[in-house]
């Protein structure tokens, strides 16, 4: 078992283009299946989504994650903790967002043929002390869910803060990722397990996938 952050070396930290960065991050993903990529968004970006996201808290629009699919939808807070609000492409926050995941999205295709289609995503807002248990984003008999890709937008913060995603990279072992603002964490949804470890402080995120048709 391995316990690390991600240390490989990254066109993302300075890319001449986004072009450029996106083509780097389908490399990765089609070399291993996944990709942890630290400036996806600028920190005005950032800010702005986490403000987003905020407002939208204290006006009451987040409701208690489930688990499960359909009919079977259960809240299991031994299995999960956090409250989520689905996503409206049109807020005007969510527009840079959107045009790095479709520049994203068009790369991947090219690179991995994969033919992605649309996303469909939610912020994620984690009270401290909680956490999300080991799982697989698709569900059984449902394998529309390709690309899965977690956007943080915590600007300050710190390693004693916790709440990692721990990111299952082959058997047990596995890397701890910081959801530092700006860091974005793509994997393929049915072959990497993963875990969101407890938090002492709120942590901000926009979570998603990539489908197919």
């Amino acid at each position: 078992m391995t316990e690390q952050e991600p240390s490989l070396p990254d066109p993302c930290a300075s890319p001449s283009s986004a072009a450029l960065r996106v083509e780097a991050m389908a490399r990765r993903i089609g070399e291993r299946g996944w990709d942890v990529c630290d400036d996806f968004l600028d920190t005005g970006q950032i800010a702005r989504l986490a403000a987003e996201a905020r407002i939208a808290w204290h006006a009451g629009g987040f409701r208690p994650a489930r688990v499960g699919q359909g009919r079977g939808l259960l809240l299991s807070p031994e299995l999960r903790g956090d409250h989520i609000l689905w996503l409206d492409r049109a807020q005007a926050p969510l527009e840079d967002f959107y045009a790095a995941l479709e520049r994203l999205r068009q790369a991947v295709n090219r690179e991995c043929f994969l033919g992605l289609f649309e996303f469909e995503g939610h912020f994620a807002i984690y009270l401290p002390g909680t956490f999300y248990r080991r799982h697989l984003d698709q569900f059984e008999g449902d394998r529309s869910r390709k690309l899965s890709c977690v956007l943080y937008l915590n600007l300050d913060w710190k390693p004693e803060h916790g709440g990692a995603l721990r990111l299952y990279v082959g058997g047990d072992d596995y890397i701890d990722v910081p959801p530092r603002g700006g860091t974005l964490v793509s994997f393929l949804s049915e072959q990497f397990y993963h875990e969101v470890l407890p938090n002492t402080v709120e942590r901000l995120s926009l979570t998603g996938w990539f489908r197919t048709r």
